[in-house]
């Protein structure tokens, strides 16, 4: 054959590049290449299948005598996840020809590559025009009636100077999960008719998506746009009657005022400031300030992190003892999940964990925290046959409906008995929705584990509820003994819970013990266990026998 040229090869390109498809530029590619090198059979290969063949069927490329053409001298080039191969009669391709081969099939992936960039390019513009037209024609929320985002943003556009209120529901997900979609529906449907009733005639309410709303009050100067907000978050902590039950959920408000912002930039100034009043805690409000942004950014980035820190391994666990006060030996472990960042350092825990609980990888974080802290367990516990565990659960883990049968697997992959694990939930916790909490606190009992309600006394309990909640154990908030030596108001509360635990036959942990004072005082209390760095610091899993063994044998 003639010798080849970059023009041949140019035009081999722009052939192939021409089709519309892969399919379609395989077949020009094989079909080319079979011509050009003067083969009598040729085929694309991607992984192990035919994507096309020329000159013979797919099935004929397994055994070529088949055709009858004598013999053929297959070569083939490779490209990315591919092969192109033609099969000449009577005669091997030569160097020049296997080099002209490698070219064309080198082209065939760019080629490829460049069709399927341009592919999922037109994918994603087509899905975000049917998106924009979609959202063009939802000018109102089904559900609520409230106005939607799009007709929001007009609204803002026009009003001038206003202020915006951006509301995100706390704990509407944990009613979703306990109760249903349906129930969530209807929660959202009662909230939005609250919202309007706090609202005056000229202001425009709107749902903005999943539990977040929105208000616009034209013309309001900040401190009114405060005063809204907070009738709005005093209106959402009063109980909604859904599904058949009173629910308590509640709301976070971000607050942002023109003039000199763009609608979405107005808009988005108010939900930075919401999620700041989320961090600051349940039921806030706050007003933005131009410094968030770049709290947003970190936490934006955080966030990006966080979701790929479990996959990467990122995550690791300490364990901190906990001391019988009376005796001295060790009673168990507490598992304390730590967040190593590379070249970054650890993660407070209270920097990571509340995003984790938001955007639902809590759920994750937690079974990888049980399940690892439970082979642990097993481990030491061949030395150690009474050592407990105990194992930290959010909110969302407890309404989780898988939750109870994740327990359940672990506890029957480790062997650990059910009554050497105890789930520390917080006090605030149980008591967002104690009849939701009491239901799924009996799937753990009936299991066999135990409870615990953590940082009791930070939180606003009723006795009532304590009661009817099936725990086991109350840890006493580190609050009440801060100073080195504990107050005399200090040791009375302590006293006093003590003393109702004794009543409901509860085990007792005084969190925070750093001085040799506070274990006395706590002791002479009756406080059964204790745990702070005055009687062991949180230890790498490797460390704690070590630890442990001069405590057990105390």
């Amino acid at each position: 054959m003639n010798h080849w040229s970059t023009h041949q090869l140019t035009e081999f390109f722009a052939a192939v590049c021409a089709r519309p498809d892969a399919s379609s530029a395989m077949s020009v590619a094989v079909e080319r290449a079979t011509e050009v090198l003067e083969a009598e059979v040729g085929a694309v290969l991607r992984g192990d299948e035919v994507a096309t063949a020329y000159g013979c069927s797919a099935s004929d490329l397994s055994d070529l005598s088949r055709l009858g053409l004598g013999e053929l001298f297959p070569a083939k080039a490779r490209f990315g996840d591919g092969v192109l191969l033609v099969a000449r009669a009577g005669e091997a391709l030569d160097t020049e020809e296997r080099q002209l081969l490698q070219a064309m099939a080198q082209v065939l992936g760019l080629a490829l590559d460049n069709i399927g960039l341009l592919t999922a390019e037109r994918r994603q513009a087509d899905e975000r025009l049917a998106l924009l037209e979609s959202l063009r024609e939802a000018r109102h929320d089904s559900l609520t009636g409230l106005a939607t985002r799009v007709l929001f943003l007009e609204k803002l556009r026009e009003a001038g100077e206003a202020s915006v209120l951006f509301i995100d529901l706390d704990r509407f997900k944990a009613v979703n999960d306990s109760l249903g979609h349906r129930a969530g529906d209807e929660l959202l449907a009662l909230v939005a008719a609250r919202i309007r009733e706090c609202l005056d005639a000229a202001d425009l309410p709107a749902r903005i998506g999943g539990d977040e709303f929105a208000v616009l009050l034209g013309g309001a100067r900040t401190a009114e746009a405060v005063t809204v907000a907070r009738k709005l978050v005093a209106a959402a902590r009063m109980p909604f009657h859904v599904a058949g039950r009173d629910v308590f959920i509640g709301a976070s408000v971000g607050i942002a005022t023109g003039p000199g912002c763009r609608a979405d930039e107005l808009l988005g100034n108010a939900d930075v400031a919401m999620y700041r009043a989320k961090k600051d805690g349940p039921g806030r409000v706050v007003v933005y300030e131009p410094h968030m942004h770049a709290e947003a950014l970190a936490r934006l980035t955080l966030n990006g992190d966080l979701q790929r820190a479990l996959e990467l391994g990122q995550f690791r666990l300490q364990y901190q003892p906990l001391i019988r006060l009376d005796s001295g030996k060790a009673y168990g472990v507490e598992a304390l999940i730590r967040w190593h960042k590379p070249r970054h350092g650890y993660v407070a825990p209270s920097d990571f964990l509340p995003l984790a609980e938001e955007t639902g990888l809590i759920a994750d974080i937690g079974r990888w925290v049980l399940d690892t802290a439970g082979e642990q367990a097993a481990l030491w516990r061949r030395s150690m046959p009474d050592l407990r565990l105990n194992v930290n659960v959010s909110g969302r883990q407890l309404t989780d409906p898988r939750f109870t049968a994740d327990v359940e697997r672990m506890l029957a992959r480790t062997g650990l008995p059910a009554g050497a694990v105890t789930c520390e939930l917080t006090e605030s916790v149980l008591m967002n929705d104690p009849a939701t909490a009491i239901a799924c606190l009996g799937d753990l009992k009936t299991l066999g584990v135990d409870v615990s309600i953590d940082d009791f006394g930070t939180g606003y309990s009723s006795l009532a509820y304590l009661r009817r909640l099936p725990v086991d154990e109350l840890k006493i908030d580190r609050s009440f003994i801060g100073a080195d030596v504990p107050g005399r108001e200090d040791l009375a509360v302590v006293r006093a819970v003590v003393e109702l635990a004794r009543t409901l036959r509860l085990r007792t942990v005084i969190e925070g013990v750093e001085t040799e004072a506070q274990r006395r005082a706590m002791r002479r209390l009756g406080c059964d266990l204790g745990q702070g760095y005055h009687l062991c610091r949180p230890a790498d899993p490797e460390a704690i026998p070590g630890l442990l063994a001069p405590a057990l044998a105390a």
